[in-house]
């Protein structure tokens, strides 16, 4: 019997660039990267299409002709004001994300991945990140040399037959390779949700918008960096005081430089222990935000780990202080609400709440997976643990997981498959606080990504007690 080969993805190209913005160099990214495709392994599973010049009305007619799998837009973007495309004299038209949203999510069934490889396109990737499994934006301006870095790195790894997670970090490490900056523009949304990668990939193991480092395979301490500015001394002290039965437990080894022996080379000591750190703190203040080492060294290679999975990066608001627009804002901080310290009535309360949260992130990363081996309902019994129940509309059972990843999507689908009624019964039961999870009024697929999100955060409850709030809930 003939063996069925499975169809070519097809990757939809679209480039704008409007006579009244700055020129780019969209042709050379298209050539690049339909380069990069024709020399790959998996050259026969993609199809390349181009629109060029590319008018609104022009998107839904390439939708409709080509039937793409991934979308990648090349152009102008302008964060809330929308992407630029052409109008009827080749000037701009600008499309917001809302409206890109509603065209793609009529094409859900299909569309895969998409690439808005434009400057402050997040804003556009976060509303079709609503519908689409993949998708990709630049949280801020991205220069000619890195928009193609990027996607030459992204393609080449998806012809190599990697899955999209892998790509999308590839794609960063080219930028790097570059020697130019910006490897920490492009962001990845709804990895961590989606079940299959683009076409032909297989699925990704270990997607995940914040991904969690590996458990540490021993039982000493977790390495801690803390990052601060020395003229905040007095606050780190403190700090340092109420970590210190998280020390004595052996959970936690923490470093600051003035660890550093007298004579030592410290610029050295503090990359080599900020490469060795399991978890960054990261003491935020104005002086900690206007020093230039902090900036220029310790945060870039603190988001530069954190990015790839190999530590968790925990900022730590002590003083009022301005992160908009900053890496850090895209971060879950500690205290609570990101509230400064020096702002709470009792500092001592402040600085339980930080220890509090940081020691959730500890117990995750020292012993994943004590949450699954507890003591629970078998992947044979489901709801509240009697051993005939079951899950209502056979929704799948996050206890049957084998791995942390497997339990986080197994707990996605639980969640989506819920009625309106039952997750607003979880949100109630858990009461996360405001802000982090979206209103009852938004869509579903919105806020059980948020829920998890905020579950898994410094600052969140645990994925095992979500579950078991969920399953108390269920009926048995």
């Amino acid at each position: 019997m003939p063996s069925s080969r499975p169809a070519p993805a097809t990757i939809l190209f679209l480039a704008a660039n409007p006579k009244d913005t700055g020129r780019l160099r969209l042709d050379q990214e298209l050539r690049d990267i339909g380069e990069g495709l024709r020399r790959s392994q998996q050259r026969d599973q993609f199809t390349l299409e181009q629109r060029l010049a590319v008018r609104p009305r022009d998107i839904q007619r390439a939708m409709l002709d080509v039937n793409p799998q991934i979308i990648h837009f090349s152009g102008h973007g302008a964060g809330e004001a929308g992407l630029f495309f052409e109008d009827e004299a080749g000037n701009t038209q600008r499309v917001d994300g809302a409206a890109l949203a509603g065209l793609f999510a009529l094409f859900a069934d299909q569309i895969q991945c998409v690439v808005l490889n434009g400057c402050y396109s997040e804003v556009q990737a976060q509303a079709i990140a609503e519908h689409i499994p993949y998708v990709i934006g630049m949280n801020q301006r991205i220069g000619d040399k890195a928009a193609i870095a990027f996607a030459v790195g992204f393609y080449d790894a998806l012809g190599a037959g990697r899955n999209v997670d892998f790509a999308y970090k590839l794609g960063c490490a080219a930028i790097q390779l570059e020697g130019i900056p910006g490897h920490l523009t492009p962001v990845l949304l709804n990895a961590a949700e989606a079940e299959t990668a683009v076409g032909p990939i297989p699925p990704s193991k270990n997607a995940s918008s914040n991904p969690m480092p590996a458990p540490q395979s021993t039982t000493g301490p977790l390495d801690v960096f803390i990052s601060y500015s020395h003229k905040d001394e007095d606050l780190k002290e403190e700090l340092e005081v109420h970590l210190s039965n998280l020390v004595r437990q052996n959970k936690i080894k923490p470093w600051q430089d003035r660890s550093l022996e007298a004579g030592t080379q410290w610029d050295p000591q503090i990359k080599a222990a900020l490469a060795a750190a399991r978890i960054i703190l990261l003491l935020v203040t104005p002086r900690f935000m206007a020093s230039n080492y902090i900036n220029d060294v310790e945060l870039t290679q603190a988001l530069e780990r954190d990015q790839a999975g190999t530590a968790r990066v925990i900022p730590i608001i002590l003083k009022p202080v301005d992160i908009t627009g900053t890496p850090i804002a895209a971060l879950q901080a500690l205290p609570k609400d990101a509230k400064p310290v020096t702002r709470w009535e009792d500092q001592d309360e402040a600085f339980l709440n930080v220890v509090q949260g940081i020691r959730r992130v500890v117990d995750a990363l020292m012993a994943p997976e004590a949450e699954a081996t507890a003591p629970k309902p078998t992947s044979s019994a489901a709801g509240t643990g009697a051993s005939s129940g079951s899950t209502a509309a056979n929704a799948p059972t996050p206890t049957a997981a084998t791995n942390p990843i497997q339990k986080r999507l197994a707990l996605f689908k639980l969640l989506s498959s819920l009625p309106g009624p039952q997750f607003e019964q979880v949100v109630f039961a858990l009461s996360p606080p405001a802000g982090n999870v979206p209103p009852a009024s938004a869509p579903q697929g919105q806020r059980v990504p948020a829920l998890l999100a905020w579950a898994e955060s410094p600052i969140g409850c645990g994925l095992g007690t979500l579950e078991d709030v969920v399953n108390s809930i269920l009926p048995s």
